[in-house]
């Protein structure tokens, strides 16, 4: 198994700059199979995410198809895909951010009964709301 970072995954999806492009498609095209797959930690799904909605504007929907693409490519392993795919259903109809999504999930997954947020929109995607002035 080898690790991927960030840069290497955003190359390949966005084919923006052609030699690391052209790189990242000899990696996972040709390199990496179903016995030595590329490995992707949580946060490179997170950084990807982010790197992609603000950096190259992509839409919620195109988010959504690059993250189930990630998890179900043959020559790539996510870490903890199981949460990846819990928190993509979750953010695909929620209103906060893929990662508020993951991070709910993940602390679900190692048995913390809620996540506690001041992020309103964080509420939609699984964890609770306080407030910052409390009794």
């Amino acid at each position: 198994m080898i690790g991927l970072d960030t840069n290497v995954i955003v190359r390949y999806i966005m084919q923006d700059d052609p030699e690391q492009v052209a790189i990242a498609v000899e990696i996972i095209e040709g390199e990496l199979d179903h016995d030595n797959p590329g490995f992707i930690t949580l946060i490179v799904i997170v950084e990807t995410v982010w790197v992609l909605k603000s950096v190259y504007r992509v839409p919620k929907a195109g988010l959504v198809s690059v993250v189930d693409g990630l998890l179900t490519t043959r020559q790539l392993r996510v870490e903890n895909s199981e949460l990846v795919f819990r928190a993509l259903r979750i953010y695909r109809t929620g209103k906060g951010d893929f990662s508020d999504a993951l991070i709910a999930a993940v602390g679900a997954a190692n048995g913390c009964a809620e996540t506690l947020t001041f992020d309103r929109n964080a509420v939609n995607v699984g964890m609770r709301l306080i407030s910052a002035k409390r009794d």
